[in-house]
């Protein structure tokens, strides 16, 4: 592939990706070539290639004919990717409170300050964003290789969840939060990040691990808070609110 069609295939990904990832596109939303071709200034060839390599990272899904459909956002996907967080983020808080370094201590006060600064901006899909990385850079100083994979698939489907647990918007969805109850869940998140990387330069064990579940934990109330008030509409998201608390 030369050099030129790469980068056409690259801004192409990065359009749908970024699309998908804050919700312009909805779960289950069929898209097409001509349409992305057309908004993104290239031909319908690398659009192709991006949404191919969307649908190996499970953000697009090919269907009859060669079409294409945003990944949706069903009931086994959120328990899953629910019960994959708990299980990665205790993986990898031992393994960063055997291995991690100064060094890597301060790479990782550098991603807590990015999601600072994202929220001192009010852009909920900066937020969102640099919260990913941030817990993907997590699994990366945990220093497994197989590991890294899964917290990058992880943290990239948890993505559109925590751009509305954060306050976006995007097609039919509207927050239902309130200013200062949306504050105070900007302030539960910074104190959990920093007291995680508190405990991890104190190299202490169960308080990281109990800072860690808190913060998935706090994550999936919130988002069932969004389900269970009805204020999240366009996406089939039925049932899953029920079924959670039922198995709590």
């Amino acid at each position: 592939m030369s050099t030129r069609d790469r980068s056409a295939r690259d801004r192409a990904y990065d359009q749908v990706r970024a699309d998908i990832l804050t919700l312009r596109l909805l779960p289950s939303q069929r898209i097409d070539e001509s349409t992305v071709a057309e908004r993104v200034g290239v031909s319908r060839t690398p659009v192709r290639e991006a949404f191919y390599q969307l649908a190996s990272e499970g953000l697009v899904t090919v269907v009859s004919r060669g079409g294409y459909v945003v990944a949706d956002m069903n009931i086994p996907r959120f328990r899953e990717l629910i019960e994959a967080q708990h299980i990665l983020v205790r993986a990898v808080t031992h393994l960063l409170i055997a291995r991690i370094t100064e060094a890597d201590l301060d790479r990782l006060e550098q991603a807590v300050r990015d999601v600072d600064e994202a929220e001192l901006s009010g852009d909920p899909g900066a937020v969102a964003e640099t919260n990913a990385r941030l817990h993907i850079l997590e699994v990366e100083l945990s220093g497994n290789s197989y590991l890294l994979p899964m917290g990058r698939t992880i943290h990239t489907h948890l993505q559109r969840l925590s751009f509305i647990s954060f306050g976006g918007t995007g097609g039919d969805i509207r927050s239902p939060d309130s200013t200062e109850e949306l504050a105070a869940h900007y302030r539960n998140v910074h104190d959990e990040h920093w007291g995680y990387l508190a405990a991890l330069r104190d190299r202490d064990l169960p308080r990281a691990l109990a800072t860690a579940v808190r913060h998935v934990d706090r994550f999936k109330e919130r988002v069932q808070e969004y389900l269970s008030s009805d204020a999240v509409d366009g996406i089939d998201f039925s049932g899953i609110a029920g079924a959670e608390r039922a198995g709590d």
